[in-house]
């Protein structure tokens, strides 16, 4: 007997390492926001090495790499993926200009504070500077597959990961669930980024009790632990200048105690040099810098790591089965769709929602045609968040549309200064009603030397088609120039009332029509000495419109690519037919504004202005005007011409040429020079012996967080010098 157990004894000892029970290993990511991107090539080193790795745990950064890693994507996949990314977009709830409709898209141009007041007091204080959108949308788009709620257990990899629940100051491990709600909540830094919560449950960043999970790891089975830390040193000096220094100090504080007692449980320690970056170091360079210094880390422990292979029981020329990588639908594929629910919705209509149905009809599509599908929803209004899961099935996927009503009543602000007006202010607030049929009431109010109001009431039977009932009052004090020289000083009241329609056929194009009064009610005009006076009657006058726009812009500030275009046709009368008992006088104008980019840096904008009155004795409260930067100025006819800061009456015909450039230097510092050529006559067939107009400006812009601050020397030939402007803020 003795002599078989010797035989069973030597032929174990025998037998290929590999072919024994080896132990188990984890990898432990640690949190540290952008910091968390070394983990990425760390990873790669440690695979090059030939380590098994049977379990992922990880915290913030930690457990959004982890995520991923243990779903299947290759260290070089998530490389590619974290260099692509607009950080600056994703780390925001900002959407993209292309999903805004129209009216967003004016509203955006004005406005630099938007708060919602439907809830109370209480709950309208947001309980983290960004709600996570955004970055809801790509862990949404990246876990395609695994959108149902599943056992980690079951990913390619076994993974966990870490948050804490602030109801009760505990941590909370995840080793199920949606794996896209995992990683949210484990990275969802308090005040920075709205909680998750889900099951009664209030969940933020899993760093502020456990940054480095090791003993999570432990409990799932780990035998070895590989430890990869990318979290600061502790320094006393350091100047926490920064609110992510702060806060990243405040959550080392938190954990310290938990982090040294997993430190004990470490068999193979990696620690990256993160010196000179923080949690939100995210700009391009520094993420390149972070992964590469996470490689340089695990490379310094290549020697271990081979090393390492003993104690799991396998020869140090081990190399584990490849992985299959991460299969991610990109906008080309095509999907099969067997199925399309709506939820979230509190009163669906049917008519909304076969808008997409349409689109998928033949229920195959690419990924590009279904983002189409929610971009045109949502650019129609219809509700205001939208987010989608595809639930794979046997040879296919079930489409699951989350919505929620946009009713969202707001508050916004809107602040700029500028050389000429010196201080304006842009209040507005929009409420929906709860009525039948949808119906919304904006009053807007601007405070200034230009003051006003404005009240607008929609009535929407169709998101895509909507009336809209305004009056509007506003206060000009104008002094206008001719030549250079100020001509007068005109101070008016404007009473306007309107009936609109509209038809939106995408987020790109809209047209609308409809009837309108208004009345000039002219206080004084205080001329030169040397000018004769004129006598300028109080007038009211019906009028009828039609407009049709066109706008891509991709920014609402210094774009890249798009175009904007503008046509309007007015006709102007004083008894709904005619004006001064003759016909009534007609006011045809067209816009046109495109972006071309040469380089990255370089951007060439040509745009062009026309506007032609025809009638006899045109009144003078419609009469073409030019000056300043932006179209509609003082007056809505007003059209734009750099080098005339202030504004000019000109002739009946009117048309203008601009060229601009525009120099990017750093990343949000331009320089821009303009030129422009205009032509007026009174005749449209004889503009070209009309006056002549010539200008220019060059300047210095930076795009703020506030808006525009520009800075330039405008030239004209209707001015005898050189004019500064200064602008900041957006344009209203």
């Amino acid at each position: 007997m003795k002599t078989i157990i010797s035989v069973i004894l030597i032929i174990l000892c025998a037998l290929p390492a590999h072919t024994q029970e080896r132990k188990k290993v984890a990898v432990v990511l640690s949190g540290g926001g952008a910091k968390g991107v070394a983990h990425v090539r760390a990873l790669k080193v440690i695979e090059e090495a030939g380590i098994p790795i049977d379990y992922v745990a990880g915290t913030s950064m930690g457990a959004l790499v982890g995520a991923l890693y243990s779903m299947g994507y290759t260290p070089h996949q998530l490389d590619s993926m974290i260099m692509v990314q607009d950080w600056s977009f994703l780390l925001s709830d900002a959407a993209k200009r292309s999903t805004k409709t129209f009216t967003e898209k004016e509203d955006d141009a004005k406005y630099v504070i938007t708060l919602p007041f439907n809830e109370t007091p209480k709950e309208a204080i947001p309980d983290g500077i960004i709600k996570g959108k955004n970055l809801a949308v790509l862990f949404n788009e990246l876990t395609i597959g695994y959108h149902d709620s599943i056992n980690f257990n079951k990913l390619p990899i076994p993974f966990a990961c870490v948050a804490v629940d602030l109801r009760k100051g505990k941590e909370v491990v995840f080793h199920s669930g949606k794996i896209s709600e995992s990683m949210r909540a484990s990275m969802a830094i308090p005040a920075a980024f709205t909680p998750v919560r889900t099951d009664s449950m209030v969940l933020v960043d899993g760093g502020l009790i456990n940054n480095f999970p090791v003993d999570v790891a432990l409990k799932m089975g780990a035998d070895l632990v590989i430890g990869v830390d990318v979290q600061n040193d502790p320094d006393e000096n350091k100047s926490l200048a920064t609110v992510p220094d702060m806060v990243s100090e405040m959550s080392d504080m938190l954990s310290r105690d938990k982090y040294n007692e997993n430190m004990k449980h470490v068999d193979l320690y990696i620690k990256v040099n993160v010196k000179g970056y923080n949690a939100a170091s995210f700009t391009l360079p520094a993420l390149d810098t972070l992964m590469t210094r996470g490689e340089y880390a695990a490379r310094q422990k290549w020697d271990e790591l081979i090393d390492f292979k003993e104690k799991i029981g396998v020869r140090k020329n081990y190399t584990p089965e490849p992985r299959v990588p991460y299969h991610f639908l990109t906008d080309t594929t095509v999907v099969h769709i067997h199925n399309i629910t709506f939820t979230g919705i509190k009163n669906p209509d049917e008519s909304h929602l076969l808008e997409i149905c349409k689109l998928t009809e033949n229920s195959y599509l690419t990924m590009q045609q279904l983002k189409t599908a929610v971009k045109r929803l949502y650019a129609k209004q219809i509700y205001a968040n939208i987010s989608y899961t595809l639930n794979e099935v046997s040879d296919g996927y079930n489409l699951v549309f989350y919505m929620e009503d946009n009713q969202v009543n707001l508050f916004r602000l809107g602040i700029r200064f500028d050389s000429e007006e010196i201080a304006a202010i842009l209040l507005n607030a929009t409420y929906n009603f709860n009525t039948q049929i949808p119906t919304t009431a904006t009053l807007t109010a601007r405070f200034g030397k230009r003051s006003g109001a404005r009240l607008d009431y929609m009535v929407l039977p169709n998101p895509l088609r909507f009336f809209n009932f305004s009056y509007a009052y506003h206060y000009n004090d104008i002094n206008m120039y001719s030549r250079g020289d100020r001509k007068y000083n005109a101070t008016y009241h404007h009473h306007l009332g309107d009936i609109g329609y509209s038809n939106i056929f995408s987020q790109d194009l809209k047209i609308g029509l409809g009837v309108r009064y208004e009345y000039f009610h002219y206080d004084n005009f205080l001329y030169n000495r040397n000018e004769n006076n004129q006598v300028i009657k109080s007038e009211g006058f019906f009028s009828y419109y039609f407009l049709a726009r066109y706008e891509t812009m991709d920014k609402k500030v210094y774009p890249t690519r798009g175009t904007s275009l503008q046509a309007d046709a007015s006709v102007y009368t004083d008894n709904l037919y005619s004006y001064n008992d003759d016909s009534p006088i007609t006011a045809v104008s067209l816009w046109w504004k495109s972006v071309f980019s040469i380089t990255n840096r370089l951007a060439f904008i040509p745009s062009g202005y026309a506007r032609v009155l025809f009638g006899n004795d045109s009144p003078y409260s419609y009469l073409n005007t030019v000056g300043g930067d932006t179209p509609g100025r003082y007056v809505p006819q007003q059209i734009p011409f750099i080098g005339i800061n202030y504004m000019e009456i000109v002739d009946n015909s009117l048309f203008v040429v601009n060229l601009r450039l525009r120099q990017r230097m750093f990343k949000k510092h331009y320089a821009i020079a303009n030129f422009n050529y205009g032509l007026t006559n009174n005749k449209v067939g004889d503009v070209f012996n009309g006056r002549k107009l010539a200008g220019g400006s060059i300047g210095y812009g930076y795009d703020s967080l506030f808006g525009p601050l520009e800075a330039s020397l405008n030239f004209s030939n209707s001015t005898k010098n050189v004019e500064f402007y200064l602008n900041i803020g957006y344009r209203f």
